[in-house]
């Protein structure tokens, strides 16, 4: 099932130039190296830098002022969204090593409540993922994704432990991927989850994130359901009354 696949060297830049962002090596406001001056640090071609500041400013981590250049965003307001971020590039944002172990991957019929969460008439066929998500090589979260047939018929074929899906549906089958709902509620794990997850025999209790991924035209191209370990994965928000900034994510414990 698995091919030798690395990441393109563009998401590599990516996430470099992301976590000097997240980690204040950048400020906001600060202008970004020129592409020039990234495309000899780097060891790559000017496109290859184009393509990683792009995937930047569409994550709202950087902006293109015509004529000034590209600066690091300023703290976002208020009632803006967050960026959408996988959960490698949310672990690797965090400075940690994300893996990623294949559990179960086949086709499926979306029926009921998943036919209606990908917005699919009833019995159409949809690859289900479930993976087994580890941070620095410790199980963190369990990973359902349901992505349909019809939008890449090879999925299975590539490596899932290696490339996020929304990466492969991005870049091999040129869909673009605009936002996403998320909603999180907590329960118990049963005993299976909490044995996969390295907590059997123990009461685990568990963050349920259902997230359901649009594309152009309000298109359902992926819904994930992610049940983290709630002793591992902290919610943290940031409010303030009335005006000024907003955030909310969640770290790695």
């Amino acid at each position: 099932m698995k091919a030798d696949v690395k990441l393109p060297h563009y998401l590599r830049i990516k996430t470099d130039l992301q976590n000097r962002i997240l980690s204040g090596d950048l400020a906001p406001g600060e202008r970004l190296p020129s592409e020039a001056e990234l495309s000899q640090e780097f060891g790559v071609s000017i496109s290859t830098i184009k393509r990683a500041v792009a995937a930047l400013v569409s994550d709202h981590l950087l902006d293109r002022t015509p004529g000034r250049g590209t600066f690091v965003t300023r703290p976002q307001s208020a009632g803006t969204e967050v960026p959408l971020r996988s959960f490698q590039e949310e672990t690797r944002a965090r400075g940690l090593m994300p893996g990623s172990k294949l559990l179960t991957w086949q086709v499926i019929q979306a029926h009921g409540e998943l036919a209606w969460q990908l917005d699919l008439p009833e019995g159409s066929e949809v690859y289900f993922i479930r993976s087994l998500k580890m941070a620095e090589s410790v199980p963190v979260a369990l990973e359902e994704a349901y992505v349909p047939c019809a939008f890449c018929p090879d999925l299975l074929q590539q490596d899932l432990e290696v490339y996020p899906i929304e990466r492969l549906l991005e870049d091999r089958h040129r869909l673009a991927i605009l936002k996403a709902s998320e909603y999180i509620q907590a329960r118990l794990a049963t005993p299976e989850e909490a044995a996969l997850l390295g907590a059997q025999g123990e009461q685990l209790v568990l963050l349920v994130a259902d997230r359901t991924v649009e594309g152009v035209g309000r298109q359902r191209v992926e819904y994930v359901r992610t049940l983290y370990r709630a002793d591992r994965y902290i919610l943290r928000f940031q409010l303030r009354r009335f005006a000024g900034a907003s955030d909310e994510r969640g770290e790695l414990a």
